[in-house]
């Protein structure tokens, strides 16, 4: 006997080397894959894996190491023996890494992995010795056989450590996992060269044994199909790692996609509800539950019907089984405002926006619900703002001009008649001068009620302003319109109690109505109709309605023509004063100038003043006219003086309106100031309307006699007399009215009243100034009394100042 020496094939031991790094890199990329799957059939499938590999990789490198210990006799392998040499490996690595998916959290893991994993290596070693066949024995040295064990146990405990700490990292560390393949291959190769060099193969001749024949597997062949297969699976298993890499890292991402996803449904402030195709609720969310009152557990597989109202639960249905049966999106895709069911029974509006999911042949309804009540709510108190008269709550200007605009297009289109009432009260500001404005609104609301009561359901009451309302009837004739005015005027018959004042109102409207189209094709042309047939009716008295007429509207347009030139006439010089001379019945002398106003309008001629005045009244126009009028006069009286033209006096006439003013004695006495006027020679003439306001009249009449100035109480005995005015306010003149004296030859009455005028004016030592005498005969008549002076045609009329000056003046001086 003797021992083989054999060598060393460089290149193979290499390859063993690289074996071993490598099936060690792989497995501890399987076995982290391994501790970080999150169900446990993947879990003991990446441990069958790693156990595989690690255990086929340990025997690989034996072997391939094996074939690289080149010795001049013939190695074969029992076949048995190798296999169980695998098993041992395999069946090691198994449990050293169950142990670590175990228990690898614990410190005492590493050594149970250590004593598997160096028990794996070492029996897979020399029991993969034992199955060489040859013709030599094998006699171990027990120093270097002691030696690697002790390799394999320390190699195997450092490598599992810094495995362990890689195991417990989340990120990649690449350098790190190659150092601990590179130490668990130097363990797995250590041993075995270890191993080897405490192998002495003793040749024994015809040591080789033929029990099993040709059952030897050939060490050729064993190289060939390890090499082989070593590099399919290694190459497989990387590819499998790296897809499940990918794999994992896509759910990573739709997990957290899914999780984002779920933590936005929880925390949108929006109900987030998810169907299936029968309509049975899959998903709830926190903010439906707070919006609808349902917990999750109460609503899930619940009907979403149970958050409907009655009235949209069939539709709904229907529109399930519409869209299942022909995919046609006729809410779907878009939002529209709904009512929601409350737990509680209350209905509230939602805006709803539905979609829809096709998953696996199964149709799921998405629903994102808003309540969307508070901005109801914000909506209707602009409404209100915008549209709504604050007292009231009737439709305001605004409304009414677009409801009517809206209603004529429809009757436009379907040729229909349209009514438009125009509503004033009558005297409603004295309401708020005697009771107050509280009083006023009040009773402004109560007559908004009483007239809503007069209209149907289909047409439109709002408040134009203050105390004006306006009727808006589609679908109305004329004798309709004239029906409801009637209801309203007789309404109104019935005073408006105020129960908590003791107070009674009595109202009366006057009403304008047009009709749509004669009377107009657009909203602002029938509310302006409208409103010219009430002024008319007011005119006439109030309380009555009046339709529009082309009459009307030319009586309204030619008012308020006259009214836009009366604010210019003055600046525009078409103002002009003319003078009526008084004369002494007696001895024929001019005692005196009446200065009556005249407009030339550059267009309508000489307007006549009983046309202009009235309307200067009520648009306080007689103010500023009035002012220039007296200042004129004054002007005129005192050019005349200076001329050498005398007489004793010039009378004004002056407003009711004018004598209320505030400023009224201010501007006289201004005027006289700036004039030069004596005002000794100024006369004004005051109606008896001024003077019926005694307690008022009284202090503006004694300061204007205060000035120097005379009055004169104008068209004495037309009005509401009282020998009253005749004691208490301090006159100067009495003028008898021309509608007495232009009947004093038919009328033995009215004869009877001048006689009864001038006697009483002379025994209270007041002037006398007859009006409108026209003829011979009246003039004889005054004649009998001393006192008396007149003026009217038959003397002369009322003539311009360069006339007066023609005819008088120089006669005068002739």
């Amino acid at each position: 006997m003797y021992e083989m020496i054999g060598h060393y094939n460089p290149f193979l031991v290499s390859g063993s080397i690289a074996i071993s790094i490598t099936a060690s890199y792989i497995t501890l990329l399987l076995i982290k894959r391994m501790v970080q799957s999150k169900t446990k059939s993947h879990r003991y499938s990446w441990l069958t894996a790693g156990s595989l590999t690690f255990g086929g990789g340990i025997w690989s490198m034996h072997f391939v190491a094996m074939l690289a210990y080149e010795m001049d006799m013939t190695v074969q392998y029992h076949p048995w023996l190798l296999l169980i040499s695998i098993l041992c490996a395999v069946l090691a690595s198994f449990v050293a890494f169950l142990i670590l998916k175990k228990r690898w959290f614990k410190r005492k893991s590493v050594y149970g992995g250590t004593i598997f994993i160096s028990l794996g290596i070492l029996s897979m070693h020399y029991i993969g010795m034992e199955a060489m066949q040859m013709n030599a024995a094998i006699e171990y040295d027990a120093l270097l056989f002691a030696a690697s064990v002790v390799i394999a146990v320390l190699t195997s405990f450092v490598a599992l450590k810094i495995f362990m700490s890689l195991l417990n990292e989340k990120s990649q560390h690449q350098m790190r996992h190659l150092v601990s393949a590179l130490l668990m291959g130097a363990a797995i190769s250590g041993m075995h060269y270890t191993g080897m060099a405490a192998a002495d193969f003793v040749m024994v001749p015809s040591s080789l044994s033929n029990e099993l024949g040709d059952s030897l597997v050939d060490a050729g062949t064993v190289g060939y199909v390890i090499t082989g297969a070593i590099g399919i699976v290694f190459l497989f298993l990387l590819a499998m790692i790296q897809m499940d890499r990918r794999r994992e890292k896509a759910e990573q991402q739709f997990s957290l996609t899914d999780q984002v996803y779920r933590s936005i449904v929880q925390a949108a402030n929006d109900a987030m509800i998810m169907a299936d195709e029968k309509g049975n609720v899959l998903t709830w969310n926190k903010a439906a539950e707070k919006i609808f009152g349902y917990s999750k557990k109460e609503m899930l597989q619940k009907p979403l019907t149970q958050i409907m109202p009655e009235q949209y639960r069939e539709g709904h249905q229907h529109g399930i089984m519409r869209y299942l049966e022909t995919k046609e999106k006729r809410v779907i895709g878009k939002t529209v405002e709904v009512e929601g069911l409350h737990k509680n029974g209350s209905t509230f509006p939602i805006e709803l926006s539905l979609s829809v999911v096709e998953n696996e042949g199964l149709t799921y309804f998405s629903s994102i619900i808003r309540d969307i009540s508070e901005r109801k709510a914000s909506e209707e108190k602009i409404e209100t703002l915008v549209y709504r008269d604050d007292l009231t709550y009737l439709p305001n200007r605004r409304m009414l001009n677009e409801h009517l605009a809206a209603t004529i297009q429809s009757s436009r289109r379907n040729e229909q008649n349209i009514g438009v009432a125009f509503i004033d009260m009558d005297r409603f500001k004295q309401v708020n001068d005697v009771y107050g404005h509280k009083t006023g609104d009040e009773l402004l609301i109560a007559m908004a009620e009483r007239i809503k009561g007069c209209v149907d359901e289909n047409g439109l009451l709002a408040r134009q302003s203050g105390d004006e309302f306006v009727i808006v009837q589609p679908h109305s004739t004329p004798y309709e319109m004239g029906s409801v005015t009637k209801t309203i005027l007789k309404a109104f018959q019935q005073p408006f109690c105020f129960k908590n004042r003791k107070l009674e109102i009595v109202m009366s409207p006057s009403i304008g109505v047009s009709m749509y189209p004669e009377d107009g094709e657009t909203a602002g042309d029938l509310i302006k109709n409208a409103d010219v047939a009430m002024y008319q009716a007011k005119q006439l008295g109030g309380n009555q309605s009046l339709f529009f007429t082309s009459e009307i509207n030319e009586t309204i347009s030619r008012k308020m023509k006259l009214e836009s030139g009366l604010r210019k006439a003055a600046s525009r010089g078409e103002l002009e004063n003319y003078y009526q001379p008084q004369v002494s019945v007696q001895t024929g002398k001019l005692k005196g100038m009446e200065v009556l106003i005249r407009w030339n309008h550059p267009e309508l001629g000489q307007v006549p003043p009983n046309d202009f005045i009235p309307l200067a009244e009520e648009t306080n126009l007689i103010i500023p006219i009035g002012e220039w009028v007296l200042r004129e006069a004054c002007r005129q009286y005192v050019a005349w003086r200076e001329a050498g033209f005398y007489f004793e006096h010039i009378s004004v006439n002056i407003s009711a309106v004018q004598f209320r003013h505030p400023d009224f004695t201010e501007m006289v006495e201004k005027v006289i100031e700036e004039t030069g006027m004596n005002p000794k020679h100024l006369v004004l003439e005051i109606t008896e309307t001024v003077v019926q306001e005694v307690d008022k009249a009284i202090p503006i009449l004694n300061e204007l006699k205060g000035m120097g100035i005379l009055l004169s109480l104008d068209d004495f005995g037309t009005g509401y007399s009282s020998l009253q005015y005749l004691k208490e306010f301090p006159l100067d003149a009495l003028k008898i009215d021309k509608s007495f004296i232009q009947t004093l030859d038919v009328s033995e009455r009215d004869e009877a009243v001048v006689e009864m005028i001038i006697s009483m004016a002379e025994k209270l030592g007041l002037s006398i100034v007859a009006e409108g005498v026209e003829t011979d005969r009246q003039l004889r008549y005054l004649s009998r009394r001393q006192s008396v002076d007149y003026q009217g045609f038959l003397y002369s009329p009322p003539l311009p100042s360069a006339e007066v000056m023609r005819k008088f003046l120089e006669s005068d001086v002739g």
